[in-house]
This record gives structure tokens, C-alpha cells and sequence, in this order.
């Protein structure tokens, strides 16, 4: 018999959700190459600790627990602890987003990725996070840098390094611009 490499602590719900735990699930039976389908669901219902063991007996009423299989039993919790929230209230919390006052703009850039985690916003994914992040930001300068760069990439918008980048693209842009042309007109024309 093989022994575990480390105990799985109970799912508590006021420490972690339930997408958390069923990862870390996943993680602690790769780690211990449990591959039998039996053993596995047994290892999980032993894992999960009483409370959760008692809502899943619940949740599968009448039937058992140990009837069900491994995938069932995550599937049932995650719909239980975690429904799948409606997309159109997702996408409308993110478009909403705005970055807090002394908020970074890589706190800012991870609040609106867990924001678009059920939003489907699939191969747009990208694109949406960069004009997010251009429309939030929350800064008149920085709005204004961002939206005078040609071709702006997410990369672009949330590098630190790029008002650098850019402030020295806009001194050289100065030097080139023709006698009474302004900045402005260099952007529209």
C-alpha cells in the first residue's frame, strides 16, 4: 500500500471555495499517482471532512455517496458551492470595473481576469482585458498615453516600463511635427 505524501486537509467553506479545494484535490491525487477510480473517490470522500460528507449524502439522496463516481461528486459540490453565474452579470461587473484609488495596475489587471473568468469572452479574451484596462484606468494621462499608441496590445497597456516608452515617442514626435502643428493634430490627421 502506498503512503500519501501529505494529509488533505477538510473543505471549509469560510477558508476557500469550492473550485479551490476541488483543484487542490486534483493536485493531491497526481502527487500521489492515484489512477484507480475506486480508490480515488474513496480517498475524496474521507478528504472532503464531515460537514461536506453530510451535504453530499444530502445532495445524492437516496442513493450514496460511494454510489456515485469521483466526477460526479465534484460536479455536484461546484453546482452546490459554485453555480455557474450568469454571463451577462459577469460581463457587466467587469465592463464596470474601474481602478481604486492607489490601486496598482497589476492588482487593477488581476481583478479584471477573475472578473472575465465567466464572461466567455474565449479568443477576444485579450482585447477586452486591454480596452478594460484603457477605459478603467483612472488616470487622464495614462488614458490619454494609452489610447495616443498605435496598434496597443494588452502587453503594451499593462508593461510598466511603456510611459517611458511612450513619453519619449511623444519627445520625438515633437522634434518632427511641422511649425504650428500641434500634438493633437499629429494624432487626428
Amino acid at each position: 500500500m502506498a503512503v500519501l505524501l501529505r494529509r488533505l486537509k477538510d473543505f471549509d467553506t469560510f477558508k476557500e471555495d469550492w473550485t479551490q479545494y476541488a483543484e487542490r484535490m486534483g493536485h493531491f491525487i497526481i502527487v500521489n499517482d492515484i489512477v484507480d477510480a475506486g480508490k480515488k473517490k474513496r480517498l475524496f470522500l474521507a478528504a472532503v471532512g464531515p460537514s461536506t460528507f453530510s451535504l453530499l449524502r444530502n445532495l445524492v439522496s437516496p442513493a450514496k455517496p460511494g454510489d456515485k463516481t469521483f466526477e460526479e461528486l465534484v460536479a455536484l459540490l461546484k453546482e452546490h458551492y459554485n453555480p455557474t453565474p450568469s454571463e451577462t452579470v459577469q460581463r457587466a461587473k467587469f465592463h464596470s470595473r474601474v481602478r481604486k484609488p492607489g490601486e496598482t495596475i497589476a492588482v487593477f489587471v488581476a481583478e479584471l481576469r477573475s472578473l472575465a473568468e465567466f464572461c466567455n469572452f474565449g479568443g477576444s479574451l485579450n482585447e477586452m482585458l486591454r480596452d478594460r484596462i484603457v477605459r478603467g484606468i483612472n488616470s487622464g494621462k495614462l488614458q490619454q498615453r494609452l489610447q495616443a499608441e498605435n496598434h496597443l496590445t494588452l502587453v503594451k497597456a499593462i508593461d510598466p516600463a511603456a510611459p517611458k516608452v511612450w513619453k519619449r515617442r511623444l519627445r520625438t514626435q515633437r522634434h518632427l511635427q511641422q511649425p504650428g502643428e500641434t500634438n493633437r493634430q499629429r494624432y487626428i490627421g
